[in-house]
């Protein structure tokens, strides 16, 4: 008749590690805040600091910055347009940004130009909040 002992391991190594008092679980959510969310805006902090620029967002990719100004400059005088491009192709992102020399063109433009079709696409047009894509510019994007 066999006798039936436990398996031991051999190797003490393998054995799993034992609970202790010092062992703490850390969650990067808990520890680590991503840089889109760590100083969040409120509706307060944007309209006590007035932009002149707005973002256009919706475009063709195919829009030019003298289509934007000549359709914006009716709203006001236009200092600079700038459509978002992809860095390394140029391709343009479908967004741009547009600066009046005046608030009040500014929000003229949100006021007439906000969900209306532009250049064959609806577009989303807001005031753009001074600041906030200064980090964007300096992630590595993904590359799958």
């Amino acid at each position: 008749m066999a006798l039936h002992r436990p398996f031991l391991s051999p190797l003490p190594s393998l054995q799993p590690p034992k609970p202790s008092k010092t062992f703490r679980i850390s969650f990067p959510s808990q520890t680590h805040r991503p840089f889109c969310c760590s100083k969040p805006i409120s509706q307060s902090e944007s309209s006590t600091s007035p932009s002149t620029g707005v973002f256009i967002k919706g475009l063709p990719l195919s829009t030019a910055e003298g289509r934007l100004k000549k359709a914006f400059s009716e709203f006001g005088e236009v200092k600079h347009v700038n459509v978002v491009r992809e860095k390394i192709s140029k391709q343009s992102l479908g967004s741009a940004f547009v600066w009046f020399d005046k608030e009040e063109s500014a929000q003229l433009a949100v006021n007439e130009m906000n969900g209306k079709f532009f250049d064959g696409r609806f577009v989303l047009v807001k005031i753009a909040i001074p600041g906030l894509s200064k980090n964007r510019g300096r992630t590595t994007p993904y590359k799958f």
